[in-house]
């Protein structure tokens, strides 16, 4: 099931999460597409241009700090024709003080949440978020 919901990237090297966050999306009405390493997260970004890129910390060949600073420096170069929203999911705790650090400096992501995380409210965020992201392209 597709509407115009947008876009959205899902990449974890956990196949069980990649599946349970997908289909709980796709419900919601996004058009979901799946990644379970950072090389194929960016692969698919790239080809597929997500709205927003739901990304693991953690994950094998490309880490997700990693993937979310290649998004950033193709969409500066031009290679990806608008910004994408980028949400991290991380285990690691992030004191306070260091988030909007670790978010505006070091990852470069919009946004991130715990592992293990509440389903509802990662869909609640990830529609606060296509909403930011809306609101920037109009």
């Amino acid at each position: 099931m597709t509407s115009n919901k947008g876009k959205i990237l899902v990449a974890d090297d956990q196949s069980d999460i990649v599946d349970t966050i997908s289909f709980r999306l796709e419900d919601e009405g996004y058009e979901v597409f799946t990644a379970f390493d950072g090389a194929e997260a960016l692969d698919v970004t790239r080809r597929e241009q997500p709205d927003i890129v739901v990304l693991d910390v953690m994950m094998p060949k490309e880490n997700g700090y990693q993937v979310s600073r290649f998004i950033r420096e193709d969409e500066k170069e031009g290679k990806l024709p608008k910004r994408t929203q980028i949400l991290l999911l991380t285990a690691r705790t992030i004191p306070e003080k260091e988030r909007e650090e670790f978010l505006q400096t070091w990852s470069g992501a919009d946004a991130f949440m715990y592992k293990p995380f509440d389903m509802e409210e990662l869909v609640d965020r990830i529609a606060e978020m296509r909403g930011v992201s809306q609101a920037k392209s109009a």
